[in-house]
């Protein structure tokens, strides 16, 4: 009997630690936090953006570029590099920022036989250029129908020019400014058939961005013989012709790229606009979601990358009857009605 109580007393006892051990585990497991992901650490893309030149601060396409390098700063995701070059660094630049980016962006058509010659040495990099075409598996190349723009330019300088006389300062003679020069020259005679347009370019290479003072010379020149409308598609040798117009009234001058109207009131009369940032960074914005693809885009007017700028600071030497009638001109070219030609 004792031995059957024994019994009983260890069984009870086996059931009730049984029972506080399945509470007790019960217990500690609400009470431990639920499970967490494991935070995982992205990578950021890295980007590098190569200069074509030591051109920042020359309001040119090196500063827009450079707009669209400090919007894709400000991405969290991005880690940006930027560095300047010139003809002897093309490529050694080129080399160095495909080593350390997953994304090499550059600009300006003598940036086309660099990025043809070292693209092929980093095939797992992707690169991008503006205003040249390079066909290789790794490049995403951008052509901007410039011609359509400059014949909006082209149109204004028709309609604004007293003397019947205009201008056109080319910083390089080579294939690409032709076709500035070719759409600015149809748009001037779409408007002006009688208008003569006086032609100069700077140098046979990239070197006649970089002389402001046979820029002035040029357009001291054009000035001389009747101009007073001047499209300086010179970059920095641009400023010589600014400069220039800046000595006799009644003077004026088209630009690129970037406003300067504060820098020289009452000379600008517009400029061409061409979305390098807005594309630079949209490339960007691709690549980080994988879905970049190589080949060639073309973009002008009516993906509304290309166009002419107003700013307060020349709205007044435009009037209301001559942007009616450039308006027209562009929704024409949208619609297919004008086609602009891209050779003189």
């Amino acid at each position: 009997m004792k031995y059957l109580n024994e019994l009983k007393n260890l069984t009870f006892l086996g059931i009730l630690i049984i029972l506080i051990s399945i509470c007790g585990c019960e217990k500690i497991h609400t009470m431990m936090p639920p499970d967490q992901p494991e935070t995982m650490e992205t990578t950021p893309v890295r980007v590098s953006f190569v200069y074509p030149g030591n051109c920042l601060g020359d309001s040119s396409y090196c500063d827009v570029l450079y707009n669209g390098a400090q919007k894709a700063k400000m991405d969290p995701g991005v880690e940006v590099t930027e560095m300047e070059s010139n003809f002897e660094t093309w490529d050694m630049q080129l080399s160095a920022a495909a080593e350390n980016s997953d994304l090499v962006i550059t600009s300006g058509y003598q940036m086309g036989d660099p990025v043809s010659r070292v693209a092929p040495e980093f095939p797992e990099v992707m690169f991008v250029i503006f205003d040249d075409t390079v066909d290789l598996p790794n490049v995403v190349s951008f052509t901007h129908r410039v011609n359509e723009g400059t014949f909006l330019l082209g149109a204004i300088a028709g309609l604004k020019t007293e003397t019947g006389k205009v201008g056109y300062l080319g910083g390089a003679n080579v294939p690409l400014l032709h076709e500035f020069e070719a759409g600015y020259v149809a748009g001037v005679k779409a408007v002006n058939p009688d208008a003569e347009i006086i032609k100069g370019y700077v140098a046979d290479d990239q070197q006649g961005f970089y002389q402001p003072d046979v820029g002035g010379t040029i357009a001291l020149t054009q000035y001389g013989l009747g101009v007073d409308v001047i499209y300086a598609m010179a970059d920095q040798s641009g400023f010589g012709a600014v400069e220039t117009a800046k000595l006799t009234e009644g003077r004026y001058v088209i630009w690129n790229y970037i406003d300067i109207t504060d820098m020289a009131p009452g000379i600008i009369l517009t400029g061409l606009r061409v979305g390098i940032d807005e594309s630079a960074y949209n490339v960007v914005q691709e690549f980080a979601a994988g879905n970049l693809m190589a080949g060639v885009r073309s973009v002008g007017l009516a993906e509304d990358n290309i166009g002419y700028m107003l700013a307060e600071g020349n709205r007044d030497l435009l009037s209301a009857e001559l942007l009616e009638k450039v308006e027209a001109l562009k929704a024409a070219i949208i619609a297919g009605e004008i086609t602009v030609p891209t050779v003189p």
